[in-house]
This record gives structure tokens, sequence and C-alpha cells, in this order.
């Protein structure tokens, strides 16, 4: 059975959740959010720095980054009715008032995608559209940040060693990152050159439940 391939990388937060009798098949429990209306998405980055990131925020130490490609979906689509739903995140909110860290835990900036897919196989792929591509090159214009997405392909192929070390100095850095504006809600971003976080007013309605690790498919 096919991983979840999309139109861009995406990864995703897992942790095992037990044994299995095929080697191959590894269960695991995959990293949700649960939306106003009850409903649930995995959480799918768009960046590999901030997946790692988010491996330190408070209570997730259990966890560890895949590429969701490797992500067979089908447990979570049948629990959903032949729905697969996706929050595409990218970067960190600082909410008014508030630094990256709030009670120790990050909150990712996102856009939920849904597609009724029935049953996943290894033909399908998620096309994201040129919506979403729009929406992520706005966001990264808007943190002065016009070729983010060329340094994200340049950090999908990069060492473990450099990718430790770019997240080290981004973890270090938020610890006193603040906003310039604390009385708006500002999406965040790491700018890898300058070696800081960059900050952007943004008008998203703050809603964070507690994210849920629900067991929700397989590694392949």
């Amino acid at each position: 059975m096919s991983g979840l391939r999309a139109s861009m990388r995406l990864y995703g937060l897992v942790k095992n959740s037990g044994c299995s009798d095929n080697p191959q098949r590894q269960p695991v429990d995959i990293l949700c959010i649960v939306n106003r209306t009850g409903g649930k998405a995995i959480r799918a980055f768009v960046s590999r720095l901030d997946a790692e990131l988010m491996t330190r925020s408070a209570g997730l130490g259990d966890y560890r980054v895949i590429a969701l490609r490797h992500f067979e979906p089908n447990a979570f689509i049948d629990a959903h009715q032949g729905w697969l739903t996706l929050h595409i995140c990218c970067g960190f909110v600082a909410p008014a008032s508030h630094s990256l860290l709030k009670d120790g835990a990050l909150m990712p900036m996102g856009w939920y995608v849904y597609s009724e897919i029935g049953q996943w196989t290894a033909e399908h792929h998620l096309d994201l559209g040129v919506q979403m591509a729009d929406l992520l090159q706005t966001a990264y214009e808007r943190n002065q940040l016009r070729n983010y997405n060329a340094w994200l392909n340049e950090l999908d192929d990069a060492a473990p060693a450099e990718l430790a070390w770019q997240t080290d100095q981004a973890w270090r850095h938020l610890q006193t990152a603040t906003s310039p504006d604390s009385r708006e809600h500002c999406h965040a971003l790491f700018d890898p050159v300058d070696n800081r976080w960059r900050f952007a007013a943004t008008d998203i309605d703050i809603h964070q439940p507690h994210p849920e690790p629900l067991k929700q498919g397989a590694l392949n």
C-alpha cells in the first residue's frame, strides 16, 4: 500500500504504538489536531525544520519526524467516512501578548485541506493545487522571505548533522524571540540566513485545542 504522496513535501510526527507481525509495517500514532467542530486533521508540515522543532514542544518528546510519503493513511480515512483531512502547517503563531512558546508549547500556523478519498491506493496522489502554493508564497513574502521555498527544498536533502544544527539554532533563538507588535497575532518563520525569527501580523482566528495523538496508520 502506498504512503501519503502529495504535490509538495509534507512531514508528520509519529510514535510507535505497538508491535506488528509484519516487519515492513510498523503501527504508529500520528499527531493530529481537533478543529472547532470536533473533526480531526493530520498535522502535515511543509518545513522539515518546523516538524523537528515541534518534537521539542511540550508533551511531544516521544514523537519523531517522518516524510508523510511513508505513512499509509487508510486507518484515518476509514475512521472519517472516506475523508482525508490535513492541517498544512508552515511556521508558528505568536499569539498577541505572548511569545512563540506558550506554556512550553508551539502553535503551528496552518490551513485545512479536505479530500474525499474513499480508499487510498498506490495510484493516489494528493494535488494541493495552485491556491495552496500561492498561500504559502504570500506568507513567505509577508515575512520578507521571498526565496524561502528554495531553502526548504535544500533542507529536504540536508544531512542529519546539518539538520540538527539548524534545529538547535532555531530552537535557541526561539526562546527569546518576540514579535515587534505584541498587540497582534503574528506568524513567525525562521530566517536561516540572518539566523533569527521573522514576524508578520496575521488576522487568523486562533483556536488551539490540545493536539491529539491517534492510532491512525502504519509506516511502510
